[in-house]
């Protein structure tokens, strides 16, 4: 009669016996196969070493292109602004507001109109004595500047603020209480708040002997006021500047950028 093998014989793992030594109740299990070198054959290795070639290269493209479009969208951006700081400067096109001051709301319009002024009307009540009005920049359709409005100056990107308010600026006339107008835009070429404001006494030909005050007010605003004589009429005017971001928080327009606005008054 055959002999019957142990528990222990009859159990094999890869040709040799799972358990080869037991103590008392404790079989335990031929550690031989785990103290054998570890070693990849030659075709997986080879195929692992590609996929590694293939990952670096395909990460490193990723990064390179990642880095280079944002460079590029950096350098169009910068671009895309100085471009638009270079247009014509509002100043150049603001109104003599002195000269406006005994006219009616539709000659005015007429007038801006004649000068071939893109003209968006804001007037709150058309049948007022009211008017305000912004001039849009010649380069800028009507249709783009009401969605710039529409979105709130201050919620502009640098790019889209600058190529509105370069170029713009915002007339009101208040007939109320006797008659004030004014009219408000962007500087981005003084770089001061004192120089911006030199600047637009000279365009409005207002007379510099006619200068009484001069200084900060108590909003903050660099000014300078005098007096004025609009067609017979005594008037006096105010001009002030503050630094732009004071007016409109966008980051990314040039930091020394200042809002001017120039009233004149009726006594």
């Amino acid at each position: 009669m055959p002999q019957q093998k142990s528990w222990a014989d009859r159990i094999h793992y890869d040709g040799h016996r799972e358990y080869t030594k037991k103590q008392g109740n404790i079989d335990y299990l031929d550690g031989t196969p785990l103290m054998r070198p570890f070693k990849m054959p030659a075709v997986q290795r080879t195929i692992a070493i590609v996929f590694i070639v293939i990952g670096i290269v395909i990460g490193g493209m990723i990064v390179n292109n990642l880095v280079i479009q944002r460079w590029q969208d950096a350098a169009h951006a910068e671009q895309a602004l100085a471009d638009n700081l270079a247009r014509e400067a509002s100043i150049n096109t603001i109104p003599n507001v002195a000269n406006q001051i005994n006219l009616d709301n539709a000659t005015i319009l007429a007038g801006f109109k004649d000068a071939g002024l893109t003209i968006y009307e804001t007037t709150a009540d058309e049948n007022s004595d009211e008017l305000a009005v912004w001039r849009i920049p010649s380069d800028i359709t009507l249709s783009e500047a009401q969605q710039y409005f529409k979105q709130g100056i201050s919620s502009l990107n640098a790019i889209e603020a600058s190529k509105l308010l370069n170029g713009a600026w915002y007339f009101s006339a208040d007939r109320a209480n006797g008659t004030s107008m004014v009219v408000r835009y962007a500087d981005f070429s003084t770089g001061d708040p004192q120089i911006a404001v030199q600047n637009a006494i000279k365009n409005q030909g207002f007379d510099g002997t006619t200068i009484n005050n001069t200084g900060v007010d108590d909003s903050g605003n660099t000014f300078s006021s005098g007096t004025v004589d609009a067609n017979g009429t005594t008037c006096t005017f105010k001009v002030s500047a503050l630094p732009l971001d004071d007016m409109y928080s966008v980051s990314g327009l040039p930091e020394d950028a200042c809002y001017v606005g120039i009233r004149v008054t009726t006594q």
